[in-house]
């Protein structure tokens, strides 16, 4: 009988596979492994029993916190389909052949500026929640800047005067140009 590339083929996947299953029974978890422990089972007592639970503050609270983080979730998408959109009409400037040259230069330039913005706006974000804010968006426009901040404790004169001091350490807006607004 002749030896081919098929039975080559055939002995090395036969010999893959029984490496595979010998690697998985030696690695396999034992029974102890998969034992529960005391304090995780559940007493046959308790189950199917139903327990009233009623509506707090803290759940009113957690249910506001989800809300506002929403919120500001659905603000970046649509803050994120906006600059797509700004961004691939100042590209197809760019790109089209029959504009001209001043129109170009200007289609550079506010690509640039919107670049820059982003950049901005990131590192703003990224600075106040390093801070431990829970979660926050940083708008800027122009020389105006709008920071929202979602702060269940509440806006202390301290948190203003953190967040004040990152966004002028990073943009070169002046303090009566820069707005906080509390999310609730």
């Amino acid at each position: 009988m002749k030896i081919g590339k098929r039975h080559v083929m055939l002995a090395g996947l036969v010999l893959a596979l029984g490496a595979a299953v010998y690697l998985n029974w030696q690695f396999a978890p034992t029974e102890d492994f998969v034992k529960p422990s005391k304090s995780s089972a559940v007493s046959d007592s308790n189950l199917g029993k139903a327990e009233f639970v009623s509506a707090n503050a803290a759940d009113e609270q957690q249910t506001s916190t989800k809300t506002s983080s929403s919120l500001l979730t659905e603000a970046r998408l649509n803050r994120q389909n906006a600059r797509d959109t700004v961004l691939e009409e100042l590209e197809k400037q760019l790109k089209d052949v029959s504009s001209d040259a001043a129109l170009k230069a200007q289609a550079l330039e506010s690509r640039t500026a919107h670049v820059n913005n982003i950049q901005l706006e990131n590192t703003v974000e990224t600075l106040i929640k390093a801070k431990g804010f829970t979660d926050c968006m940083a708008f800027i426009n122009g020389d105006k800047i709008t920071v929202l901040l979602l702060e269940s404790d509440g806006l202390t004169s301290e948190k203003i005067s953190i967040v004040t001091e990152i966004v002028t350490s990073q943009t070169d807006a002046d303090i009566s140009n820069i707005t906080i607004t509390p999310v609730k």
